[in-house]
This record gives structure tokens, sequence and C-alpha cells, in this order.
């Protein structure tokens, strides 16, 4: 069962660990879609380096303050660098989709074919999982 909209914030304060229930570290935050409202990344701090880095919630589970990832360990630790702030553009949301082998499913705003977004980073409008005749 998918994280949900009510356990994001139980999630933000737990730790999370790999697949393999290795400890990965603190979450530090939950960054939701745009469009659903459904949690999609958290933000996590390995534990060794302080490095902060995205980590995927596509069949992550939570309990009892811990939320394990479908996702290694290995994999958290070599994400792309990204930038925190307050929105995951569809850019770097593009990036780390790649690097975890994941797919944007029903993602309007990626090209399959290049896996890019033709949206610029100026582009503020809303990164939407709906179709352009459904907008």
């Amino acid at each position: 069962m998918p994280i949900s909209e009510d356990q994001a914030f139980l999630v933000t304060r737990s730790t999370a660990y790999d697949r393999d229930g290795l400890r990965i570290g603190a979450v530090m935050g939950i960054y939701s879609d745009n469009h659903t409202g459904r949690p999609e990344w958290v933000t996590v701090s390995e534990e060794s380096t302080g490095s902060v880095r995205f980590a995927p919630l596509a069949s992550a589970s939570y309990a009892r303050g811990r939320l394990l990832l479908d996702v290694t360990r290995a994999q958290v630790l070599a994400a792309p660098v990204t930038s925190h702030g307050d929105d995951l553009d569809g850019r770097a949301e593009t990036v780390l989709y790649t690097h975890y082998g994941l797919s944007p499913a029903g993602d309007t705003d990626v090209d399959p074919a290049s896996r890019t977004t033709p949206r610029a980073e100026s582009d503020s409008g809303e990164h939407s999982l709906l179709p352009p005749a459904e907008r």
C-alpha cells in the first residue's frame, strides 16, 4: 500500500531503511505531486556523510517510525545531488526517475524517447500527470 497523504506527517519524522533493512538515515522532507497531492519522493540524510538525497516512495511502506524504501542503500547514496527547495522541478524529477529505473507513468510532461521534459526551468506552471486534453 503506498504512503498515504495522512501518513506524510509521520513519514517526515521517521528513519529510512532500504529494501534489505539497512538503515539509511533520517527523513528530512517529503515531496508530493503538484496535481494529485500524493507523496512521491522523500529526502533522506545519509548518516555517515550527512549528504541529503532524494529517494522514491514508489512501493515504500511505513510502520512504527520506519520508512522502508523499495530501493537499495547504494542507490540512494549514488542518487544525483538535486536541489531540495520547496519544489522538485520536472527536469530534476526525470533525472531521479532515470537513476532509480522508474517510469513517471502517465506523466505527459516527459518525452519517453528522450526522457526529458520540454519545460524550461523558468516555466512556473504546475507539473501535471493529466494528459493535455484533461488539464
